[in-house]
């Protein structure tokens, strides 16, 4: 049985991450870095442990590959969450804006799907893998139109998960580390999720030494 997630102790890291946030933001700010489009708010919060619960039900009650073909949905299914968490009534109201994620999701996942499929084969480093796979989700085009961070590094975390090795966690202590290098990758504008899988080497390195710096055991369980 792979890892899952250790709810409790997620909870616990963002609760500290809320209570902290506009220090953090002040100092994400101060290096250029800023998140005031997305504050990390109790709403944010709320919709992202609906992420993780949702992960957890998938590593126990699902028998494919979240990277899988069979694993689109789900994977679409972690991004509507940190939109909208399990608020139907949310959902029905941006079910256009739904849609068109849906749409651009599935115009971009193939290269992904195929480079996971590809490494995994080839016995490539786990660590490699989830770091370039949220690369890829954050590198333009970006695999959905909004919430790339967020959805890629649960996405990745998953990668993680599934080979038995810890999840990254937002933390108060991770929180600059973590976004600066993501901005940077962002804003990185090739055409193709290829190029953004491929061309990106400082970034690749310094985002690859983070993730293995800061995905943690604390928030892993069996």
């Amino acid at each position: 049985m792979p890892f899952r997630p250790n709810l409790d102790e997620i909870e616990k890291s963002y609760a500290k991450v809320l209570a902290q946030w506009q220090q953090i933001d002040d100092q994400l700010e101060k290096s250029k870095v800023g998140r005031k489009d997305t504050p990390f708010d109790t709403q944010l919060m709320e919709n992202m442990l609906s992420a993780w619960e949702y992960i957890d039900y998938f590593i126990k009650k699902k028998d494919y590959s979240l990277l899988s073909n069979k694993g689109g949905p789900d994977m679409l299914e972690i991004n509507h969450r940190v939109h909208y968490g399990v608020d139907a009534e949310q959902r029905a109201e941006y079910k256009k804006a739904i849609k068109a994620t849906t749409e651009k999701f599935s115009k971009q996942v193939l290269p992904i799907r195929n480079y996971y499929k590809n490494k995994i084969k080839n016995k490539h480093s786990i660590d490699i893998i989830a770091s370039e796979i949220f690369i890829a989700t954050i590198g333009q085009p970006q695999l959905y139109i909004e919430g790339n961070h967020r959805s890629g590094s649960i996405v990745a975390s998953w990668i993680n998960l599934e080979h038995n090795k810890p999840p990254f966690v937002l933390s108060v202590d991770n929180a600059l580390a973590f976004f600066r290098p993501a901005q940077e990758i962002k804003k990185f504008n090739k055409r193709s999720m290829w190029r953004s899988l491929t061309k990106l080497p400082k970034h690749k390195n310094d985002f690859k030494k983070f993730w293995v710096n800061y995905c943690d055991m604390r928030f892993a369980s069996k």
